[in-house]
């Protein structure tokens, strides 16, 4: 892997280009990240917002903010209005600082192996742990 990446969203509408690496790339199950990426779990990659240009699209770009989520506090989920493509999530505690990525939108994708996975609890028996990841009963850390 090397920044920089390039990412769309499904219908071309939104593009960007990331500056840095990301400073983790994790495998969440908790519930909203489940239901949100339509499956047993959400890959996540973080990284700085101020490396983020959005270089087409930026007013295609709409937010929902849940407020009842399994790691305590708010966060805002970004997705395209157009094709409806989850983009990032901005947790509360990450505002303005950090957005988690999808790493399937970005050209690269293949390269963002999670490093953590957490709310491991939820995961499906049939789903296997990634090797040599971090295990976490909830949020990372806690």
């Amino acid at each position: 892997m090397a920044a920089p990446y390039s990412g769309s969203c499904l219908c071309g509408g939104i593009r960007f280009t990331i500056a840095s690496e990301p400073a983790a790339v994790l495998s969440c199950f908790c519930e909203h990240c489940s239901k949100g990426a339509g499956g047993t779990n959400q890959i996540i990659a973080k990284f700085a917002q101020a490396d983020v240009n959005i270089s087409e699209g930026e007013h295609l770009i709409a937010t929902y903010t849940f407020t009842d989520t399994s790691s305590g506090g708010p966060k805002a989920k970004a997705f395209c209005r157009t094709c409806g493509t989850p983009l990032w999530t901005v947790p509360a505690s990450a505002r303005g600082t950090s957005l988690l990525i999808r790493p399937s939108l970005l050209s690269e994708w293949h390269h963002f192996k999670p490093g953590s996975e957490i709310f491991v609890a939820n995961r499906p028996p049939w789903v296997t742990p990634v090797d040599g990841a971090e295990q976490w009963e909830g949020v990372r850390g806690r």
